[in-house]
């Protein structure tokens, strides 16, 4: 699998048999400016969703002949499946009943876990659909905007991935300060194993998976940091 990474939770999948896969497209809305750049035009056969909120939920910016995934069920096209399962949204009280649909992707003898902005702690049935994982894409950031450390750490701890991708972190050129988000660096000193790409791109094979749980740090795809976005930040 090639993974490249668009900032924020946003990522294409490209399998070795040739499909493409973007997950959570971002956009600001009227009162939320969260990002100073608009997502760039992505190639893509399939499209996901994770949940409805604006940073996750662009799908008017994915190509018009992409089908577009947002429920919980199992799906499958050319050499990859895809198992959305549906969870609630992590953070305050306000949102605990808020629905968020994890993506499990399962290609070449690899699986990965998309979290969008899921919650730390799930009933068995989730634990059961969600199964084991080589790459786990997480939300992590050090204005603890949805998970804290302790629950991230504690995600890690009971899936083992071999591979630990944040997102949902500030990125100079792409992330608003209205955003309140923040770099994970704090996050990141407390990792036995970190390891930070010079790229916005990574092959993943069975073979060149780490023996022991590693984190990656990508950078974005340099399309994300290009199309100025078409309206101005809120007062």
């Amino acid at each position: 699998m090639n993974l490249t990474y668009y900032g924020h939770c946003a990522f294409r999948f490209d399998t070795p048999g040739g499909l493409s896969v973007v997950a959570d497209p971002y956009r600001n809305q009227a009162d939320r400016y969260w990002f100073t750049r608009q997502f760039p035009d992505v190639a893509c056969d399939i499209g996901l969703i994770t949940h409805a909120h604006f940073d996750h939920a662009a799908a008017g910016r994915l190509p018009e002949s992409a089908s577009t995934l947002r429920m919980p069920g199992e799906f499958a096209a050319a050499d990859l499946r895809i198992r959305g399962i549906g969870d609630y949204h992590s953070g305050p009280p306000r949102l605990s009943d808020f629905p968020n649909i994890m993506f499990r992707l399962e290609t070449d003898g690899l699986t990965f876990l998309h979290l969008g902005d899921n919650r730390a702690h799930w009933p068995p049935e989730v634990t059961r659909a969600v199964g084991n994982i080589d790459v786990l894409l997480v939300t992590v950031d050090d204005s603890i905007h949805l998970l804290t450390y302790d629950e991230v750490d504690s995600l890690i701890h009971r899936l083992q991935p071999r591979i630990v991708i944040p997102m949902h972190y500030a990125i100079p050129g792409l992330t608003a300060p209205e955003s309140g988000l923040l770099p994970p660096e704090q996050w990141l000193e407390r990792q036995p194993a970190v390891r930070r790409l010079a790229s916005h791109q990574a092959e993943i094979s069975p073979a060149a998976l780490p023996s022991q749980t590693e984190v990656w740090l990508f950078q974005p795809a340099p399309q994300s940091l290009t199309a100025p976005e078409t309206f101005p930040p809120c007062p």
